[in-house]
């Protein structure tokens, strides 16, 4: 016989970023769990609203699978003296695993005859191991934030007020923390508000519709964005495309209500994402905008409940975002009586971190090292680069971005504006922040490009020099994005910058700042940077031993790193390639680590000493040109032709020789053709099997 299991955890309003993550535990510990004990189920479901998490497993068995257990234990010989009875190590196996040690059974093994112990392990109710696994469920359960309340030692996101628990009709007895499972649910808080008494799983989803619950995210999430898009085209107009705002309201709502709303025509003289960012961020509100993205007086909002009159709904809210509104037109008329060039003075009262200064302190130190980059990659803009980097920070101290945070750009691109700078100038201080997270836009102006990839830099070693690095999952100062974001712009204008000597550079404008020694800063900073672009290397699709061989000593330079490790991978796939790299490999093993020396041609008699340096001298010039003019491909074809030499040289001399002079010179040549394939990859670490 078959049930199914439904668990719903009651709760305060949980924060709707929460959410999501808890559907995907719920149904995985679920899987996980049942499978482990062996408890037979069908299709895993878990919902979640604001108020309670569900989670719904079908056809789950009623009693567990039985079976039959092996375990090894010592080796015949060790658990059996020559007259056959059972040793000490016999005895404390068989106790160790509750069985008789006469019940030990001797089974063949790959490494020989060891002695085993067989139990069959019986099956059990479903209900009773339900009742184990599922208080553990919930503990399980992992949040950003927990809280506890009252006296309970119960952790969770916020205060659990019932929890619902059955096995088809029969009620999963558990406790947790005086919480009683039971049969009981509640409906909406304000529409509904129960208690519901449910029957059965199946009736529990009957009775959350008459509680006024959509339970479905997904249902929810196409009842929203079909009333929105009505409401919003009854403006005249089309919601703003913001996929994240309804990822976010979906998970405020258990019964989303659609209503739209209004505000004076005056407000629409604000920049445009100063609009959007009061409406989208502060009040959970849909923008409406006309065929050409040019914003309305409009607004659509998703309410949790259905009243009487919408219209005092809508009145609510259109007030609360007439105040937001009114003080953003004080605050940006107040910020455009001072220029934007001016406010970077007051960059001297903000500290950007203790140890490292201040905004002004840190502006003037990523300038510097924007400039260098300039000269290497943009000349044509160094004016450009000059001017946002010095820009690019002085709205952190306007009223607009000390009220709105994640306007800090935008303003500043609206007050350069006002000031008079360039189009240019003023994208590149907005785009400074792209890309702002994984897959995001990089820098459109070479400007932007240039002071984001020197502003994270000095952030980063400012960062690693006072010994603030990343660790696990702590990472407050957005290290790994920032690092990410360096080899986004980088790769994406194939820039060929060495980030080594941008980092020497970057802590030599640090000085008196970092604490940290120099050279294991330098050390600690390759490490992260090669770890980042291992990652993303990987992530793209690039075989992971390919990856590791080129960034061993060729990651400083991304662009570069790239056309090396996509030329290995297709140079991989041709026939020959698993051959050469064992001739390599023979080639580094034999090589003393730490050997030096040069090739005496007087001390080459034999004709495969003579054939394999001459060979490695003429492909030496070759790999070399075609290295420096980035032919990575042609350059490792080349290579290929030192096997044949290679092979002839350890079938024709032995490299060891007593001689000590013979030996050190046949050593020398070896050294010389693993420098020549080092100048390419670490074929070292590269897979064959």
């Amino acid at each position: 016989m078959k049930r199914d299991l439904l668990l719903e955890i009651g709760t305060e309003e949980i924060p709707a970023g929460y959410l999501p993550p808890a559907i995907s535990q719920l149904e995985d510990f679920a899987r996980k769990e049942l499978e482990t004990r062996r408890v037979p189920f069908g299709k895993v479901k878990a919902y979640a609203t604001p108020r309670r998490l569900v989670l719904h497993v079908a056809d789950v068995a009623e009693a567990q699978e039985s079976a039959v257990r092996q375990v090894l234990g010592p080796a015949k010989g060790v658990a059996f003296n020559p007259e056959g009875k059972p040793t000490k190590a016999a005895e404390g196996f068989a106790r160790s695993q509750g069985v008789d040690v006469r019940d030990l059974k001797v089974v063949p093994t790959p490494k020989g005859e060891y002695v085993a112990a067989v139990r069959e392990e019986e099956s059990h109710p479903a209900l009773g191991i339900l009742s184990q696994l599922l208080p553990d469920l919930i503990t399980s359960l992992h949040f950003p934030k927990f809280q506890r309340w009252g006296s309970s030692s119960l952790r969770f996101p916020r205060p659990i007020r019932w929890i619902l628990c059955l096995f088809g009709s029969e009620v999963v007895p558990f406790n947790l923390e005086g919480i009683a499972a039971g049969r009981v649910t509640r409906g909406h808080r304000f529409m509904a508000p129960g208690p519901f008494e449910v029957e059965d799983v199946k009736d529990y989803f009957k009775v959350l519709r008459k509680g006024k619950i959509i339970l479905d995210p997904e249902e929810r999430r196409n009842l929203i964005r079909d009333a929105v898009l009505a409401a919003a085209r009854e403006a005249g107009g089309n919601p703003v495309k913001e996929e994240g705002l309804l990822d976010e309201v979906v998970f405020l709502v258990e019964y989303p209500v659609v209503l739209r709303g209004g505000f004076e025509e005056k407000y629409l003289t604000l920049p445009q994402e100063v609009l959007t960012t009061s409406m989208r961020s502060h009040q959970r509100y849909f923008p409406v905008c006309d065929r050409s993205g040019k914003l309305l007086p409009h607004f659509v909002t998703v309410s949790n409940n259905k009243v009487r009159n919408g219209q005092v709904v809508v009145a609510g809210n259109e007030r609360v975002l007439r105040a937001r509104l009114e003080d953003a037109m004080f605050f940006f008329a107040e910020d455009l009586k001072v220029t934007l060039s001016r406010r970077v003075e007051d960059l001297k009262n903000v500290v950007f971190q203790e140890k490292l200064g201040t905004s002004f302190e840190k502006m003037e130190r990523f300038s510097s090292l924007a400039r260098e980059i300039a000269k290497k990659t943009a000349p044509e803009s160094l004016r450009d680069v000059r001017d946002v980097a010095f820009l690019c920070k002085g709205d952190l101290v306007t009223q607009m971005v000390g009220e709105f945070a994640e306007l800090q750009g935008v303003m500043g691109k609206e007050y350069a504006i006002a000031e008079g700078k360039g189009p240019d100038v003023a994208q590149g201080i907005l785009e400074h922040y792209y890309p702002r997270f994984s897959g995001d836009r990089t820098p459109g102006t070479v400007g932007g490009a240039i002071v984001s990839i020197a502003d994270r830099l000095d952030t980063i070693c400012g960062c690693f020099g006072i010994g603030i690095t990343p660790t696990g999952t702590a990472d407050p100062y957005g290290l790994r994005r920032h690092a990410l974001g360096i080899i986004a712009i980088l790769m994406d204008r194939e820039w060929r910058i060495d980030l080594m000597d941008l980092m020497k550079r970057s802590l030599k404008l640090l000085k008196g700042k970092t604490d940290v020694p120099e050279n294991k800063a330098l050390a600690d900073l390759a490490e992260f940077f090669r770890g980042r672009l291992h990652n993303l290397m990987t992530g793209r699709g690039s075989r992971y031993d390919l990856v590791t061989a080129v960034l061993k000593e060729h990651w400083g330079d991304p662009v570069d790193a790239a056309a090396r490790i996509h030329a290995l991978e297709e140079f991989s796939r041709q026939e020959g390639f698993a051959d050469l790299v064992l001739s390599f490999k023979r080639v580094m093993n034999i090589i003393p680590e730490g050997f030096k020396g040069k090739v005496d041609p007087k001390l080459l008699t034999h004709k495969a000493e003579k054939d394999l340096v001459e060979s490695s001298e003429k492909v030496s010039g070759q790999v070399k040109n075609l290295l420096k003019g980035g032919e990575y491909s042609r350059a490792l074809k080349t290579l290929a032709n030192l096997k044949k030499p290679v092979d002839g040289f350890f079938d024709g001399v032995l490299v060891m020789d007593k001689d000590e002079r013979v030996k050190k010179n046949r050593l020398a040549i070896l050294a010389a053709v693993s420098d020549l394939f080092a100048m390419v990859a670490d074929f070292r670490v590269v897979v064959t099997e």
